[in-house]
């Protein structure tokens, strides 16, 4: 797989994968004709200038087709219109990737068509509302987890919460319903929502001095569960934001946790305790009980630890970025990261959440479905089963760095 890491700006042709694929297609394309005759070679090329002239097509087509639906999402709040636009969103965009096998692609469409649904549900909640919507201070709806980090798939639950500008708010009522009704408008559209981290929930709403307040405190309790809760915050992408607000609170967020050094400590603690699906004896650790008895957790053996260990790597480094291919590059441009390290990284990233949506196409849309996330290895070919343990190894890699990271932070 040629992966980015060599990308300059937007212009693809800067970009040595690109380079390097031109060349690739074209040796081969070369080989192939030096077995024809002059009308077979002719006949062939023909094929070759129309297959990807219907590719390119093909792409078009599904670029429009997002961005009319993201119009259309755009000025509705009917939850079974939104259901319908939901649904046939993410159908096109599993056909799309069944092609194109890119979950950049995919993430990128899914995080463009999840904002636009949150201003539809904003709608939703206010015509709910009435006239209670027009004591709704400014807000940020800010989206943590997968989503957080711009890897939102409709098989994950989406983690919710809200940061509103008023220091002491007198209508208390209306930003509860609010936060109950923007819960309610998400799962009315289709999607799953997080049942713990949701703004329905107090934990999960409140103005920048409750958040400050609530931070402070959970800090000097020290209790793990809620130091797990609060360093959820080191993954968040701004759904809706008003004045600035979410920029406040993601700085705001993130000075804390690095102010912290207990939090910290716990942070990297919890890291290298998650299983990188690799057992002692070199085997992969497969689910022990249960219905996937037998079966390897691609989420909580694969992709957690890896994005966990990156997402931990960039809140270290003070790295701002909110997907995890930004800052696997971000590391590497500030030479924080070694070339190969920042290259087996991101491999690793595609190849998991590659995996990962592959298994989610047969079976979607029905999103409540985790049988995707559970994978057979015996299905699996040899180089395939390769590619897997040399992602899960990464995974290790990236764990250690942050660890190694840390400890050069208390020693320095």
């Amino acid at each position: 797989m040629a992966i980015l890491l060599s990308a300059k700006g937007s212009d693809i042709t800067a970009w040595r994968a690109a380079t390097d694929f031109s060349a690739l297609f074209r040796q081969s394309l070369l080989k192939r004709l030096e077995h024809c005759g002059p009308d077979d070679a002719e006949q062939l090329l023909r094929q070759t200038i129309s297959a990807i002239e219907g590719l390119a097509t093909a792409n078009d087509g599904f670029c429009q087709r997002c961005a009319q639906r993201i119009a259309d999402v755009s000025h509705c709040s009917e939850p079974a219109q939104l259901r319908e636009l939901t649904t046939d969103f993410y159908t096109d965009t599993y056909t799309y990737f069944a092609t194109h096998h890119s979950a950049p692609a995919f993430y990128q469409a899914s995080s463009a068509f999840l904002q636009a649904l949150a201003g539809a549900v904003r709608r939703y909640a206010e015509n709910r509302m009435g006239a209670l919507s027009r004591h709704i201070p400014r807000i940020g709806l800010i989206a943590l987890g997968p989503a957080g980090r711009q890897e939102f798939s409709p098989f994950c639950p989406l983690q919710l919460m809200i940061v509103h500008g008023r220091p002491e708010c007198p209508d208390a009522e209306a930003v509860s319903q609010f936060g109950h009704l923007i819960h309610e408008g998400f799962e009315a559209s289709g999607l799953r929502v997080d049942s713990a981290i949701t703004p329905r929930s107090p934990q999960w709403r409140g103005s920048m001095t409750e958040w400050h307040q609530r931070t402070l405190t959970t800090i000097e309790r020290g209790k793990p569960q809620e130091l797990i809760d609060l360093l959820r915050l080191a993954d968040q992408s701004t759904l809706l934001g008003e004045d600035g607000l979410d920029d406040d609170f993601r700085l705001f967020s993130r000075s804390f946790l690095l102010e912290s050094r207990p939090t910290l400590a716990m942070y990297v603690t919890r890291i290298i305790g998650i299983s990188h699906g690799i057992g002692i004896m070199g085997g992969f650790r497969l689910v022990k009980s249960g219905p996937y008895r037998g079966k390897f957790a691609i989420l909580e053996n694969g992709l957690i630890p890896l994005t966990a260990a990156i997402s931990a790597f960039a809140l270290l480094k003070g790295d701002e970025a909110p997907s995890t291919p930004g800052r696997i590059r971000n590391g590497l441009a500030r030479r924080e990261l070694s070339v190969d390290l920042a290259e087996r990284m991101l491999h690793s990233w595609h190849t998991l959440n590659e995996l990962r949506l592959e298994r989610e196409l047969p079976v979607q849309p029905d999103w409540t479905n985790e049988a995707p996330l559970h994978l057979d290895i015996d299905l699996l070919n040899e180089t395939e089963r390769e590619s897997l343990r040399s992602s899960l190894e990464t995974a290790a890699s990236a764990q250690r760095q942050v660890v190694l990271i840390f400890n050069e932070m208390e020693t320095g």
